[in-house]
């Protein structure tokens, strides 16, 4: 299975983004995370309030990407970080915290523009929902990926409308499924965010998501298990009525299994959520997000499992 998998490397039994940038690039590219200042519209009123149940962006928000501060000192400071942390000289610009696509076009334009202007940005990376995805902004990704690596990162999140209602997305899994085909008209790279553990959800049901993910026209994938996150709307249910969480092995061995069912063409940029501890309530796994990888590596290597496996057998 090996041979099927260009991306998995130095032990890894599955696609791994990190070396299909290597790939892309001749080198180590790091994302390189801005504030846009966006917000959404299932929390401004427009179509709900309150925002998604377990989002507080401040548990992943790096500290150079501030929303006073200008997009090119964003980006000046974070390569600098960057470069001094990892070693790294070449970039992606990644607007990540809230809908990064809801605003006018033109808006959208100059805020990427700004963050593209730096000779060593190679790429842009834009997080966003699949009900703010217009033929305007598909179009406008679409120029820049002429000159720039774009990828456009959906937050599917479920597959079924009980959890997206439960997450409060508003928004329907109906919805996912007409923006990926607009998408798909632009040929753009596209990532769907997952998330596993969801209290609405069964073992089964949360498996056979990833046979639903195949069918999909996604390149890459982001797999997170539910965290309970300080200052949400999560935290205030989660402490009335704890309900269940994956322990820690629980999630090693749950996330074998449902890459095993993976096609072999899709490459992974998460495998886990990774929250910093000041903000997380639950689950208080100890072991770090790196040793989490490792023990996925080696969970796999003794089950001789690969990426596709279980799709293949099919």
């Amino acid at each position: 299975m090996m041979m099927a998998l260009p991306y998995a490397r130095r032990g890894f039994h599955y696609n791994n983004y990190k070396y299909y940038l290597e790939d892309r690039f001749g080198e180590r590219v790091q994302r390189l995370s801005i504030e846009g200042n966006f917000t959404c519209p299932n929390r401004d009123g427009n179509l709900g309030t309150g925002g998604c149940i377990y989002c507080n962006h401040h548990s992943f928000s790096p500290p150079y990407a501030d929303k006073h501060k200008a997009i090119s000192d964003q980006v000046a400071e974070g390569i600098q970080f960057l470069n001094m942390r990892f070693g790294v000289n070449k970039f992606i610009a990644y607007f990540q915290n809230h809908t990064n696509t809801y605003a006018p076009v033109k808006q959208l334009e100059r805020l990427y523009r700004d963050a593209l202007d730096y000779p060593q940005i190679v790429g842009l990376a834009v997080s966003t929902r699949p009900d703010c995805i217009d033929d305007d902004v598909l179009s406008l990704l679409h120029d820049i990926s002429m000159n720039y690596d774009v990828n456009l990162e959906l937050g599917i999140e479920s597959i079924y409308n009980t959890s997206l209602l439960w997450m409060n997305r508003c928004h329907t899994v109906e919805t996912t499924y007409i923006a990926l085909d607009r998408i798909a008209n632009y040929q753009l790279d596209v990532t769907g965010h997952i998330i596993l553990g969801l209290p609405t959800e069964t073992r089964e049901e949360m498996m056979a998501m990833a046979e639903a993910i195949n069918d999909l026209p996604l390149k890459f994938i982001k797999l997170h298990h539910l965290q309970v996150i300080k200052q949400t709307n999560l935290a205030t249910l989660y402490k009335k009525q704890p309900f269940p969480l994956f322990s820690y092995e629980e999630y090693v061995e749950f996330i074998a299994h449902f890459i095993a069912k993976l096609r072999t063409d899709m490459i992974l940029q998460r495998v886990i959520s990774s929250s910093p501890e000041a903000y997380l309530i639950a689950p208080q796994w100890t072991q770090t997000t790196t040793a989490f990888v490792m023990d996925l590596q080696k969970y796999m290597r003794d089950n001789n499992l690969y990426q596709g496996d279980e799709y293949s057998k099919k």
